[in-house]
């Protein structure tokens, strides 16, 4: 299904595919309406993400923090973030070390490997 700002789909391993759309800016009506999307989707269960960021991802604070708020990460096992930016990838994933977020979360530039990654979560 795809919104104003994201193309999102379950694939045949039961993973959430969130592609966000090049050149938009994520509000939080996007941000309500992609997060409905993904409850329907998903049945309303916990599920694994892989989120694609290689055409890029703009979001303000208040977007941020509904995305971190307990209501919508009660909704998600694991989370792997697909960019095209090694520099980016490995920048972000030793930040992450020091995260209180107590969602799995790690950033990859080979599909592949995040797809195994989230398996493991499943």
């Amino acid at each position: 299904m795809q919104t104003r700002t994201a193309n999102i789909y379950l694939d045949d391993n039961i993973i959430l595919h969130i592609v966000m759309l090049k050149g938009v800016r994520v509000d939080m009506e996007d941000a309500i309406d992609n997060m409905l999307v993904v409850r329907n989707l998903v049945k309303n269960e916990p599920c694994v993400k892989l989120i694609d960021v290689r055409e890029g991802l703009k979001m303000g604070q208040k977007v941020k923090s509904f995305l971190d708020s307990k209501d919508v990460q009660k909704k998600t096992k694991a989370r792997a973030i697909y960019t095209n930016n090694s520099v980016k990838k490995i920048t972000l994933n030793f930040f992450l070390k020091y995260n209180s977020n107590s969602i799995p979360t790690k950033f990859f530039t080979d599909y592949a490997l995040a797809i195994d990654w989230l398996k493991t979560f499943q």
